[in-house]
């Protein structure tokens, strides 16, 4: 993994503001940094060393003819086929990186070729031959990609801290993007919320050409109908087993040190499990464990680690160390992401990377397999959902009015609570309501400048990843929408931010092509069946991992933020939160923050998402717009 920043179509010297830029990204590079001036495009790269540990790989990259150069952050699981392939074509190939396989394989084919890439991957590659420039994203959106049309030119960048650390780009909030992360608790993509940024899309490509002319459309083919036939399961099982341990394979190849994330869980044991068989080598697993019970799962991993055999790293942290994160978290996020797991997948991530240099993750089975109990709640929530509204309303109030508040992680009364405040006659939108923080109707209280004309748009974002899908009621409706928006856009970027802030490679066998494809394709009782998620995981885990660990409820990685706002962060919160510190943006009313405030201290209430969400705008808020001047430069200071 890397970090890749830039700004094509240049005007003017901008040598400082891609200077200023690939100092933001050193973190995710440490291991070499190199720029490109052309006249078409500026081009920077930080580079964290995988695969050919050489200079020969070093970037920006050339291929031999100089006809293409390419900055890349990501990796490609085929690139052996690819460079074969090029090789027979009678290309020059100088190093045995998967980088110098797409210059390759673009020179063979053109746009064609990114359709064929298996992997994890944002790049830019300029054409020398014709001025024209690609910016491209993997299909699933593991790796980021953000761009500004400015005058200076299209600056794009890893992370949204490095354009704004360019001075090219203004540091305003957009108000659009603000409702929709006080929603959701992250910012959905295509939007940023700075104003005139923009997220790359999954599967889609940007094209600049010679002439100036952009424009963006989907290089990925469209994702595959759901079968509509019930087939037969052992042959799905068995199928799955062929898919992750091929997958699996091929994502334990690098030249550097690799690990698995293993949390206890369902999913990370799939990966450990599937590792530990197909490695020449005995694995090594990591995770990590916490003093307070409700929130530790070290002895499921221990469980796991001892039935594989595997060679297990623990690390058990105290409070402190969880606490010592909270100022700084905000800047490694880089964009606000209220979701409280950034705290102990920053901790896992530092302690595996004193290990390893690249570490395998069981993220993207929930979404794509139906793990969350949401998925579950929806079909008892059918009935309840199509009640009039102020019965709807009034069930919600007696609910956080009469259950006791018990701040333990995922308790009953929060589940409850969340259960009915989210109950939508529409299920996307239900969906929403229940893993997001505030409702709509909450906005015109927490705003100073609430535009309720903006809420149609919202959630026609919301309806797009479903709108090919047969019965857009259905599961797979849910599924779609949680592959593209909360997937993507809260729980990759928390991993990647968070591995990448101490140069670990996390990969994601369970987004490779081949896996979304077949997922996508079994029919909905191979992934909920009755009340059991996961149903065809569970199938293939039984007998291979132990009992406990395949049928165990779904726990979280999660922080006890409920207890610190009343306790060890209660001065922090309040005062970032306080009406002071509100005023140097106006975007928040005072007195509704400090009603949330008051009721959370004084145990009537569990505030702890909604402080949270708040908490962590107003210290990326503090950390990249406070600190910058509104209008954008572009000099060096």
């Amino acid at each position: 993994m890397c970090g890749i920043h830039g700004i094509l179509a240049p005007r003017g010297d901008l040598s400082c503001a891609l200077e200023e830029m690939g100092a933001h990204l050193a973190h995710r590079g440490p291991d070499a940094a190199g720029v490109e001036r052309l006249p078409g495009a500026l081009l920077g790269h930080t580079r964290l060393r995988v695969l050919d540990l050489s200079d020969a790989a070093s970037q920006p990259l050339w291929d031999a003819r100089r006809s293409v150069c390419i900055v890349f952050n990501g990796e490609i699981y085929n690139y052996r086929e690819i460079r074969d392939e090029c090789l027979r074509a009678g290309l020059e190939l100088r190093s045995v990186s998967d980088t110098e396989a797409i210059a390759g394989l673009f020179l063979l084919e053109g746009e064609r070729a990114f359709a064929r890439l298996d992997g994890i991957f944002a790049f830019c590659l300029f054409d020398s031959r014709s001025g024209d420039a690609y910016l491209v994203r993997d299909p699933m959106g593991v790796k980021p990609l953000y761009f500004a049309e400015r005058p200076e030119g299209l600056v794009f960048a890893s992370e949204l801290g490095a354009l704004l650390a360019s001075g090219l780009v203004p540091p305003i909030v957009d108000p659009a993007a603000l409702q929709a992360y006080l929603q959701l608790d992250f910012v959905p993509g295509p939007m940023s919320i700075v104003r005139g940024v923009t997220k790359l899309r999954e599967g889609h490509l940007l094209h600049l050409d010679g002439a100036g002319r952009r424009s963006i459309r989907r290089y990925a083919p469209p994702p595959p109908p759901v079968a509509g036939g019930p087939g037969a399961f052992a042959a799905d099982v068995a199928e799955f087993d062929r898919l992750v341990h091929r997958t699996v394979e091929r994502q334990l190849v690098a030249d550097v040190p690799v690990g698995v994330f293993l949390s206890g869980g369902l999913d990370s044991s799939i990966v450990a499990r599937t590792a530990a068989e197909v490695s020449p080598s005995r694995i090594s697993t990591f995770s990590i464990g916490f003093e307070d019970p409700s929130f530790d799962e070290a002895r499921w991993a221990a469980l796991v680690a001892s039935s594989i055999g595997s060679d297990h790293h623990v690390e058990v942290f105290g409070p402190r160390a969880l606490l010592d994160l909270v100022p700084s978290v905000a800047e490694v996020l880089s964009e606000p992401v209220a979701d409280g797991s950034i705290f102990p997948t920053l901790l896992l991530s530092r302690f595996a990377r004193r290990h390893v240099t690249v570490a395998l993750s069981g993220d993207g089975a929930d979404e794509l397999f139906a793990g969350y109990p949401t998925y579950r709640a929806a079909r008892l929530a059918r009935g309840p959902s199509h009640l009039p509204a102020p019965v709807r309303r009034a069930l919600a109030g007696a609910a956080d009015t009469l259950l006791p508040v018990n701040l333990d992680n995922l308790s009953v009364d929060f589940r409850a609570r969340k259960f009915l405040a989210g109950l939508d006659p529409d299920p996307v939108l239900r969906n929403a309501r229940w893993l997001g923080t505030f409702l709509p109707e909450e906005l015109p209280f927490l705003l100073r400048a609430h535009d309720e004309s903006l809420q149609p748009a919202f959630e026609e974002l919301l309806h797009e990843p479903s709108a090919d899908v047969p019965r857009r009621e259905g599961l797979e409706a849910l599924l779609r929408t949680d592959q593209r928006f909360y997937l993507q856009d809260q729980v990759l970027v928390k991993v990647d931010r968070a591995s990448m802030s101490c140069a670990l490679e996390v990969r994601v066998p369970f987004l490779a092509p081949e896996m979304v494809a077949f997922a996508r394709a079994l029919p909905a009782d191979r992934k909920l069946r009755g009340a059991r998620g996961k149903a065809l995981l569970k199938a293939w885990a039984a007998g291979r991992l132990p009992a406990e660990t395949v049928e165990r409820p779904k726990k979280g990685f999660g922080a006890p933020l409920g207890r610190w706002f009343r306790g060890e962060l209660r001065e922090l919160l309040e005062d970032v939160l306080s009406p002071t510190s509100l005023a140097r943006h106006g975007l928040f009313e005072p007195a509704f923050v400090a009603r949330l405030l008051g009721e959370h201290a004084a145990g009537r209430r569990d505030h702890r998402k909604r402080l949270f969400n708040l908490l962590m705008f107003q210290l990326w808020w503090g950390s990249f717009v406070g600190t910058r001047p509104a209008a954008a430069g572009g000099g060096c200071a």
